[in-house]
Formats: structure tokens, C-alpha cells, sequence
């Protein structure tokens, strides 16, 4: 799809129809899932060490008690875990059935009003309950951003109590603290952008099956940004994925601002990172309550940014099929229209978008044991 050069690059559908089965990238999302469910998994881990280190805390000083807050924050957190890691199993089961049955409907070749009545219904009903799947996505994203607000006021507020007790390196710590809250900011924003993009494709889709009406489908060079920036945290050294992702051309001017955006996203992350390195630097060991924040700084941390990749690919996810949910819609209805490139590809070689992440996020899914939640 890309050369070796570092020329930037429109991606058609073909193109990333042949991307998303190559097996560099298939590898590449499938590393990057496993990644993401070990921190998600370590993540539960911290919480829980935290919460014993509070209680030390709590026991032997005269500070405000912490723990029963971080208690709540935890059970709050498990619970959103969970319905993620629900999430991505409804996402999987989605477009497994998208691939073996929804599309093989629509592009077989049959001109009988029984069969076309067929493709209708099914095509109906798949989107139909696709749609109240991704409201749920939408919906979860939302208590993400609330539990993520909560997480960080909770981490700014013993602060304060570390400064009343620590003996060094309160200046690093406060920084660290001001670039989380930048950090929070800064997802909220690319979250909502991401959101507002399926929110348009869903609208979108509504329309065109009411009116019978032309629909083209979003660009597909957001899907492709999606998945080429989640395979970011695959730990294989050669990651095609990252090449991908640096060449893309975000040409629309919603994709424009998005991609400003994540430019903004990385350029905090990278200020974080230098800010928890110093502040981890400047601590003294023997202070308890300095290595009890910088720890839990890690822990926002680790946590905001899971969250924000999950859920974009999710949220792109979504989008992506809609598009071509109501693109096919259109074809059926109207057989004068171009092919879409969805069809095509099945035709061509059997080849979807869908397959790689499906399986990509059945390895999410597994890396979330449910034994972790039975503990809780």
C-alpha cells in the first residue's frame, strides 16, 4: 500500500483492504491487544497494592484517611473493565458475523424479489442491533471520561496531603500532577472528536435507510489511522504498523482536526513521561508518602491511556462498519450504484476489513481473565 518512502499517502479502500491482510499488521494489532489486556490486568494489580500502602498510611499518620475513597475508586474501576472487556467481545461477535453471514448475503448473486426481501431484512436487523451495541460503546466512553475526572481529582487531593508530609521532591510531583490533568484534558477532547465522527456516520445511516437515499460512507482512512496508531504498544521490533500510520494523509477536515488532536495527545504524553522520570529521580526512598504518589501518578497515567486507545479503535471500529453497513444498504436497493469496495473485496479474495481486528480483540478479550474479577 506504501512504499518505503516517507511520501505521505491516500488511502483508498483497496488499500487498506490489503493492509489489514497482510500478516505484518494482523501481528502487529494482535501484539498491541495483548499488550493492552497485561496492562489492564497489571493496572487491577496497582490498584490493589496501593490501596494497602493507604492503609499503612492512614494507620501511622494523622493525615486525612485515603483508603475508603481508592477503595470506591478501584470497585469503580473493575466495573468499567468489565464492561469493556464485554465491549470488545460484542464488537467481535459483530463483525464475525458481519463476515460470514451479513456480507456473503449481500454480494450473492440472485435477482428474485424472495432473495432481495432477504438481503433487506438481514441488512436491517444487523444494523439496527449494531447501532444499540455502539450506543452502548458511546455510552461507556462517557463513564470512562467520568471515572477518569474522578481517578485524577483523587490523585490531586492527596497530593496535598503528601505535600503537608513529604520531606522532597513536592516542586517534581506537583508538575507530574498538572501534566496528568493536561493529559485528562487532552483525551477527553480526542474521545469526544471520535465519538462525534461515529455519531455522524450513525446519523448518516439512519437517513439513508429511511430515504433511500445515496450514501458513500466515511472516509476509511480514519479506520486506518485507528488501528495503524493502536498497533503503537505492539512490542514487535519491526512493526509495519507504525510506518502506515506516520504516512497517512488526513485529508477531511474533521480527520484534519483529529489528527491535530492526537499530535497534541502525543506531545503530552511524551511531557508526562519526562515529568515522571524526574519526579521518580528526586524522590527519597524512605519517604513513604512521596512513593505512594509517584506511584499512583503511574497509575493514572498507565490508566487514562489504555482507556483512550481501547476505546478508539472501538469507536472506529463502529464507525468503519456503519459506512459499509449502509453503503451494501444502498448497493442492494439501487444495484445502478458502484460496487462497493467492501463487496469487492469479498469477491476478490474474501478479504474485510474486520477479520484481523475480530481476532485481535478475541486476544483482548482473553488476556482479561474473568478469575481476575471473582477477587474483587
Amino acid at each position: 500500500m506504501v512504499s518505503s518512502s516517507t511520501e505521505k499517502t491516500i488511502v483508498t479502500y483497496a488499500d487498506a483492504l490489503r493492509s489489514m491482510n497482510s500478516s505484518d499488521v494482523r501481528a502487529d494489532l494482535d501484539s498491541a491487544c495483548e499488550q493492552l489486556a497485561w496492562t489492564a490486568v497489571r493496572l487491577m494489580e496497582n490498584f490493589d497494592h496501593i490501596a494497602k500502602q493507604l492503609h499503612t498510611i492512614d494507620m501511622l499518620t494523622s493525615t486525612p484517611p485515603s483508603k475508603s475513597q481508592w477503595d470506591s475508586l478501584r470497585k469503580d474501576f473493575m466495573d468499567l473493565l468489565w464492561n469493556f472487556r464485554n465491549n470488545a467481545g460484542f464488537i467481535s461477535g459483530r463483525l464475525k458475523m458481519f463476515c460470514t453471514v451479513v456480507l456473503p448475503l449481500a454480494a450473492r448473486n440472485s435477482t428474485s424479489s424472495r432473495s432481495h426481501n432477504e438481503k433487506l431484512q438481514v441488512l436491517g436487523s444487523f444494523m439496527s442491533i449494531s447501532a444499540d451495541h455502539a450506543a452502548l460503546t458511546r455510552n461507556l466512553v462517557g463513564s470512562a471520561m467520568k471515572f477518569n475526572s474522578s481517578l485524577n481529582t483523587f490523585h490531586m487531593e492527596f497530593l496535598k496531603t503528601v505535600s503537608h508530609g513529604a520531606t522532597g521532591g513536592q516542586r517534581e510531583l506537583r508538575k507530574l500532577a498538572h501534566k496528568l490533568t493536561d493529559l485528562e484534558s487532552s483525551i477527553r477532547q480526542v474521545c469526544t472528536v471520535v465519538g462525534f465522527i461515529l455519531t455522524y456516520d450513525v446519523k448518516w445511516m439512519v437517513t439513508s435507510y429511511a430515504k433511500n437515499a445515496s450514501y458513500s460512507g466515511s472516509d476509511v482512512t480514519h479506520f486506518a489511522f485507528s488501528v495503524y496508531r493502536g498497533c503503537g504498544s505492539s512490542k514487535r521490533k519491526a512493526s509495519r504498523s507504525r510506518t502506515l500510520h506516520q504516512q497517512l494523509v488526513l485529508s477531511t477536515p474533521e480527520l484534519v482536526s483529529l489528527g491535530r488532536l492526537y499530535e497534541q495527545l502525543d506531545l503530552i504524553r511524551n511531557e508526562v513521561a519526562h515529568a515522571q522520570y524526574t519526579a521518580e529521580v528526586c524522590q527519597r526512598k524512605t519517604d513513604v508518602l512521596s512513593s505512594v504518589q509517584t506511584m499512583m501518578s503511574s497509575l493514572v497515567c498507565d490508566e487514562m491511556i489504555s482507556i483512550e486507545s481501547g476505546f478508539s479503535l472501538f469507536l472506529s471500529v463502529w464507525s468503519r462498519l456503519h459506512a459499509d453497513c449502509t453503503v451494501i444498504l444502498d448497493w442492494v436497493q439501487n444495484t445502478r450504484t458502484e460496487t462497493p469496495g467492501v463487496i469487492i473485496g469479498l469477491m476478490n479474495g474474501n478479504c474485510t476489513l474486520y477479520a484481523t481486528v475480530a481476532d485481535a480483540l478475541d486476544t483482548l478479550l482473553m488476556g482479561i481473565d474473568p478469575s481476575h474479577f471473582a477477587k474483587a
